[in-house]
């Protein structure tokens, strides 16, 4: 009797696909469900002689470190909370009213908060810009000519004027601190107008001191 050539392709398939399953048969009941552990070592320093290990290690892998995120209104509960009742910046500047106050506009920034007293008679103010890393000379420049003009703005009143002239602008990172404060000046008015100016400065260093710990912290 004759066989065609379609029933030996047939017939080869079936002889081939047994002997896979036989093998397989002889390779799971000599090792069980997991290869024992001295053949795992073998296979992995074997892996590493072909020098393919050290592709996978893990500085193949680098990652990105994210960006520190600082709540401004954070920062400054912070020296709200260090200077207690001497803080008076009552009133929060929105981004028309800091472009219009000191010439910062809102491309220059990441973030910002302005304060200042609500009543102008008085100039306490903070104000803190987290600028773009490639404006922040701008920034510092706007809060430059600012200062200058509260300066000007001040000079028949000594009080504010010492204020102004005791305030100080730090740049911490990428954050332009500006600070005016000083709060109630009349425990020292008359030592005079160095001793006025002193009592502020120290007030804005010890703000400083607060907004650097908890920017760089």
């Amino acid at each position: 009797m004759k066989t065609n050539t379609a029933d030996r392709s047939r017939a080869g398939r079936v002889m081939r696909k047994t002997a896979a399953v036989l093998i397989a048969g002889i390779l799971l009941a000599g090792c069980g469900d997991e290869l024992p552990e001295d053949e795992l070592v073998k296979g992995g320093r074997s892996f590493e002689s072909q020098g393919l290990s050290s592709d996978l290690q893990a500085s193949s892998f680098p990652f990105q470190e994210e960006e520190k995120f600082i709540a401004l209104s954070e920062l400054k509960d912070d020296v709200k909370e260090l200077l207690s009742d001497k803080y008076w910046p009552d009133f929060s500047l929105t981004k028309e009213e800091l472009e219009q106050t000191t010439g910062i506009t809102d491309d220059m920034y990441v973030d910002f908060l302005a304060e200042r007293q609500a009543m102008d008679a008085h100039i306490d103010t903070m104000i803190i810009i987290h600028a773009r890393e490639s404006r922040v000379g701008d920034v510092e420049a706007a809060l430059e000519r600012y200062r200058a003009s509260v300066i000007e703005q001040n000079r028949r009143h000594p009080q504010n004027l010492c204020k102004a002239e005791a305030s100080r602008m730090e740049t911490i990172d990428d954050y332009v601190c500006f600070v005016q404060l000083g709060a109630d000046t009349t425990i020292v008015a008359d030592k005079g107008e160095e001793e006025i100016i002193a009592y502020c400065q120290e007030e804005n260093e010890r703000a400083l001191y607060v907004l650097e710990k908890g920017i760089l912290e």
